[in-house]
């Protein structure tokens, strides 16, 4: 199964984000942080159980992109700005320019949002909500999917990962290298492992990013962290920061340089730091948006009027 997924990580569409186990560690650390009524809500809105929990919803999404059902989809996982240049140093967001129809991950998310808010909707159209959101949040904060120079790093190839011959060559594109290689290498995984070894994988992340957040002091006030469900600004900001890390980290040597050297070495150590941050913010911005979410769903219940921007 893994290496079939590996292959497709290769191909020149928009691939797979942060790996199947990478999407279920953004997951699991999202829930250590979910109210005691988040996670009844969307315990019950999934139909979480021993065998679908919450880190496998979050890679529902995945599963189904690009499928007879919802082929539009495949659209929502990303944006591609349309001024990134980082041969150049730049890298630069445009929601209006950018988001051409309400057609990427930023539209998608607050119509995602809308969806579940609307308690009329069908359950079914809630409940896809729910878990286009928990995968949302983990696309989002990969910064291929916010950068728009070669269809977010799929055209950057080969590139050489492991490398047993001289560099140019390999078989990876750079969008691959973030999706899979990195952090598989950061968590110790080989190429190919079976569903349950990526899920005791995600869970023993998810346990360590929990860990060091606690550690740090402060982190875990996820009340504190941005969830105006109202307007794009919070997503937006966060699109922007990985946008920015195209030309602060993954391309900061230009093209040439990644096409030349194996990225398993030198340019690893540098990012996976960078990797390991990025789904540990994934997770606790998810947690404060999916509780935002369900304060107001709560009010609703209870009959009283809730501004969403008062969250």
């Amino acid at each position: 199964m893994l290496k079939s997924l590996a292959l497709a990580l290769l191909t020149a569409t928009p691939a797979l984000s942060w790996d199947g186990f990478g999407h279920q560690t953004v997951g699991y650390v999202a829930q250590k942080y979910f109210t005691a009524s988040a996670n009844a809500t969307f315990g019950a809105l999934i139909g979480l159980n021993s065998t679908f929990d919450i880190g496998d919803a979050a890679a529902w999404a995945d599963t189904i992109r690009g499928s007879e059902n919802m082929p539009w989809s495949k659209n929502w996982h990303f944006i591609n700005p349309k001024g990134d240049d980082p041969d150049k140093h730049i890298c630069v967001l445009n929601y209006t320019l950018d988001c051409v129809a309400s057609n990427c991950i930023i539209a998608a998310i607050m119509n995602q949002t809308s969806i579940l808010l609307d308690t009329e909707r069908p359950s079914i159209d809630r409940r896809n909500a729910t878990m286009w959101l928990l995968h949302f949040f983990g696309d989002l904060h990969q910064p291929m999917h916010a950068s728009g120079f070669k269809l977010g790093g799929n055209m950057v190839r080969p590139v050489c990962w492991d490398s047993v011959a001289p560099c140019p060559g390999g078989r990876w594109n750079l969008h691959a290298i973030w999706d899979s290689a990195i952090p598989r290498k950061l968590r110790g995984l080989p190429e190919e492992t079976t569903p349950a070894q990526d899920k005791a994988a995600a869970v023993a992340w998810a346990g360590d990013v929990y860990a060091r957040q606690q550690q740090a002091g402060g982190v875990g006030g996820v009340e504190e962290v941005c969830a105006d469900l109202q307007g794009p600004g919070c997503i937006l900001a966060y699109a922007a920061e990985s946008n920015r890390l195209t030309c602060t980290n993954a391309m900061k040597n230009g093209e040439a340089w990644v096409k030349n050297n194996d990225l398993s070495k030198e340019y690893y150590e540098e990012n996976a730091k960078v990797v390991e941050d990025r789904v540990a913010k994934a997770g606790l911005r998810l947690a404060a948006w999916m509780n935002a979410v369900v304060r107001v769903l709560d009010a609703k219940a209870e009959g009283k009027s809730m501004w969403m921007g008062d969250l």
